[in-house]
């Protein structure tokens, strides 16, 4: 039986079923004809049905190459106590241009923890301008052989869910995917639904950065440290935001920009004070078992000098490098005399916040 009547029942991307079909060793790697014309058992069927779920979500990996070629990095699950953006996914496009009938011609999804959900290039109806070329390296030639937007549509929003979509500038994204959607006779419901509670990091940065130059992802990129080996193209384009969003969550958690009901829960009052009781024997539990304060913060939506005070207050060993203390104990002796605002205006020079209370108490 072709393996094309057996897809035409469930209509699996031709793409993603290639890939889980060389990933299970159905095809070998090079195999360089139509998947189509591969002839398989009736059982077949039955795999096919057992692996569906796996089978709908397999990467799409040949679009990345050379430059391209993308790996989620490692990263700890943030809790995000300021900027509460849960049940969230991170979308990014490339497009022919910036005008009204122009079209999307790459798509990326990553979920929270910078796994791509979904990606892929496609052929579009308009050519690509130049400056659009010159922006994201993408090529009119390249895409001759991509899907078309309208055949992947399913799939993007399989990939986004019920989940809120967060975007730098997400109106933009919003946009042309809505244009590109009426382009292809798809719904405009559809992806009114897809956007209908959709993030700005834009937005959410100039709520709290008053003193950028300007509100680029690659400003605010460069404010937080964050390299940019991939510029403008849509999966790494998604992963800026993300790094960003985390760097901005951490900088608002460790500069009094805190919750101050979760900051009192901590310390047994108000009325989760369970809840709260048990985060903390967790965040101690941690701490004994090697793990580092900022990774607890990232993961608990605690900040740093609350997690100090805890270990402190709890008597437990104290991890600080051993020269930074040595200084820190140096700089105490130094300015005895001194106010402690003074003191800790000296030491923030050579330690954290967090190892200044762990080691002098202050």
């Amino acid at each position: 039986m072709l393996l094309k009547e057996m897809n035409g029942y469930y209509r699996f991307n031709k793409e993603r079923l290639k890939q889980w079909l060389i990933e299970n060793q159905y095809m070998e790697q090079d195999y360089d004809g139509d998947i189509y014309d591969l002839v398989f058992d009736s059982s077949f069927m039955d795999v096919l049905e057992e692996n569906k779920a796996m089978i709908r979500t397999t990467p799409i990996r040949k679009k990345y190459q050379n430059r391209d070629q993308y790996e989620a990095p490692f990263m700890i699950p943030m809790t995000y106590s300021n900027l509460h953006l849960e049940n969230c996914v991170i979308l990014d496009t490339e497009t022919t241009g910036l005008y009204r009938d122009d079209e999307v011609i790459e798509l990326s999804v990553i979920d929270m923890l910078g796994r791509e959900l979904y990606h892929s290039l496609y052929c579009p109806q308009k050519k690509i301008a130049l400056s659009a070329s010159r922006v994201n390296g993408i090529t009119n030639p390249m895409l001759k052989d991509e899907p078309l937007f309208k055949d992947e549509w399913e799939a993007i929003k399989e990939a986004v869910g019920h989940r809120r979509i967060i975007g730098h500038n997400i109106e933009f994204d919003y946009r042309i995917t809505l244009s590109t959607a009426k382009r292809y006779h798809i719904p405009e419901s559809e992806v009114m639904m897809l956007f209908r509670d959709r993030i700005d990091s834009r937005l959410i940065a100039k709520k709290y950065i008053k003193n950028a130059e300007n509100y680029k992802l690659s400003t605010l990129c460069t404010m937080f440290g964050i390299t940019d080996p991939q510029k403008h193209r849509a999966t790494y384009d998604c992963l800026m935001t993300l790094q960003f969003l985390r760097a901005l969550e951490t900088y608002l958690l460790n500069n009094g920009y805190h919750n101050p009901s979760r900051y009192n829960h901590l310390y047994g009052q108000g009325e989760d004070e369970r809840k709260m009781q048990d985060i903390k024997k967790a965040i101690i539990y941690g701490y004994k078992a090697g793990k580092s304060i900022e990774d607890l913060s990232i993961f608990y939506g605690i900040s740093r000098l609350d997690i100090a005070k805890l270990i402190k207050g709890n008597h437990l060993d104290i991890r600080v490098d051993p020269e930074v203390r040595q200084k820190l104990e140096i700089l105490q002796q130094a300015y005895s005399d001194q106010s402690d605002s003074l003191l800790i205006e000296f030491c923030l020079k050579y330690a954290s916040r967090e190892d200044i209370y762990l080691v002098l108490g202050k």
